[in-house]
């Protein structure tokens, strides 16, 4: 039996089938996983330093990367005995980043390079290791994230090709407007999206390695010879030790406290948060549309979709996408707020707070994932679309007194406003307010133009907008 049924949270919980691509990076077993791997590359690359007394030669550091990739959950639980009860004759540390540590004096130890370990984790504090761990989480997190929602947004835009020329009401202040095509519709969201995700790729991960005042005071008091800055611009960002990710890679912070300051997890917050109002105004449209029977739902077979009501089809995976979203952008609003702020040089209230990371990345996947469902069970209903737009005539009144107008007629817009504000006009309503129109003004062959227009006719460049998006 699962144990997903007694955990807390809901994104482990009743949500595990979305959540199971960030168990292996958001975990507390993840961020051991990433702690170790930094302090393990850290080693490499101090022993690749020609003014650095470590020399690995190519079986040392061979074995040093054998420790990142065999890294199993049974190591992480020695490391959090070590911490919370002590393990292996060690005394419990109650500090994260030094069990850490020891566990890998020992396991050096084990492989034969105990010779070594006075090298881990040398001149660092422990922000060193657990910003660049964290750094390497949001890497690998965002890659997670980007696939369903990629695959979401190449559903939109699919839809909006599919539906570039189907015309349709629109509604603005909730009155009907201007016709457009659903497609268009559709195509403003892909490119809202788009450009969001463009600038998550643009965006760089601010790193630091530079001790416990951020001045390496102890690296420069052991080698001061060494530039240390270069050194740890090097490790962050030339790509020898910290992969770059698909979307995420990473930038040097030459000058900060104790602890890098967090402003570029912001910045990445931030843009997360936009993809997912953008993604909720998506959901919300999409809702109306299912209720006005524009968007119909397939219904699955054994799914209920009322406990008392067994006509109901509801737009469930939708909503339950708005509503997870909203959960994440309140926590990521929290983070923005909290996290770039810290008492002198530093204070612990960020460490806690990195940890609803993952609670926060688990809520978009379950959003992007229930909004995937959704979209599969969806088609346009074509007719029921093409009926409610021309139901309003009344929408033609635009382009006939912009047609008026640029005929130099009189007051063109009271006209038209005299004869269909807030009032139930037909065709022929419209099409004898045409005939009656001053000839000096407007001759016969734009009457029959503007008789021509019909409200499934009247959107303008939709489709076009849609192909050159």
């Amino acid at each position: 039996m699962s144990d997903a049924l007694m955990n807390i949270s809901p994104v482990d919980g009743r949500y595990e089938r979305y959540t199971k691509p960030l168990r292996q990076i958001m975990s507390e077993f993840g961020l051991i996983k990433y702690r170790v791997e930094v302090m393990v590359r850290y080693v490499l690359a101090l022993g690749a330093h020609a003014d650095i007394p470590l020399q690995l030669d190519q079986a040392e550091a061979k074995a040093l990367e054998g420790i990142i990739h065999a890294f199993v959950q049974e190591d992480a639980f020695s490391i959090k005995q070590l911490e919370t009860k002590g393990w292996n004759g060690i005394l419990a540390t109650n500090h994260d980043v030094k069990s850490c540590e020891l566990w890998l004096r020992w396991k050096f130890g084990q492989i034969g390079l105990g010779g070594l370990v006075e090298w881990i984790h040398f001149g660092c504090t422990s922000e060193d290791v657990n910003n660049i761990a964290y750094g390497l989480m949001l890497r690998d997190a965002v890659d997670a994230l980007m696939e369903p929602l990629e695959l979401a947004v190449e559903w939109i835009q699919g839809s909006a090709k599919h539906c570039a020329h189907m015309p349709m009401l629109s509604r603005t202040h909730g009155q009907p407007a201007t016709p457009t095509t659903l497609g268009k519709e559709f195509a403003v969201f892909e490119e809202r999206l788009r450009r969001q995700m463009r600038q998550i790729n643009a965006l760089k991960v601010s790193l630091k390695l530079n001790g416990a005042s951020g001045n390496y005071a102890a690296m420069h008091a052991a080698f001061p010879n060494i530039e240390w800055p270069q050194f740890a611009q090097a490790f962050i960002e030339n790509g020898t030790y910290l992969r770059k990710g698909a979307h995420v890679s990473f930038s040097f912070n030459p000058l900060t406290t104790q602890i890098e300051p967090h402003d570029t997890y912001a910045e990445l917050f931030a843009v997360i948060m936009r993809i997912n109002t953008i993604l909720m105004d998506f959901t919300q449209d999409m809702w109306r549309y299912i209720s006005d029977d524009w968007i119909v739902q397939k219904p699955v077979a054994g799914e209920v979709g009322s406990s008392a009501m067994p006509h109901k089809v509801n737009p469930i995976n939708f909503e339950n996408a708005e509503g997870n979203l909203q959960i994440a952008n309140w926590l990521m609003e929290g983070c923005c707020r909290k996290l770039p702020v810290s008492r002198m040089q530093r204070d612990l209230s960020d460490s806690t707070v990195e940890r609803v990371f993952g609670t926060i990345f688990g809520h978009c996947i379950v959003g992007y994932e229930n909004l995937r469902a959704g979209m599969k069970k969806v088609s346009p209903n074509a007719e029921k679309i093409r009926l409610a737009l021309v139901e309003h005539p009344e929408v033609l009144a635009e382009a006939y007194q912009t047609i008026l107008r640029s005929k130099g007629y009189p007051n063109a817009y009271d006209a038209l406003k005299s004869v269909s504000r807030g009032a139930k006009i037909t065709l022929s309503d419209l099409h004898a307010f045409v005939d009656g129109l001053d000839p000096e003004f407007v001759d016969a062959e734009t009457k029959q133009r503007m008789k021509e227009i019909m409200p499934d006719t009247y959107f303008g460049l939709a489709p076009f907008l849609v192909r050159a998006g």
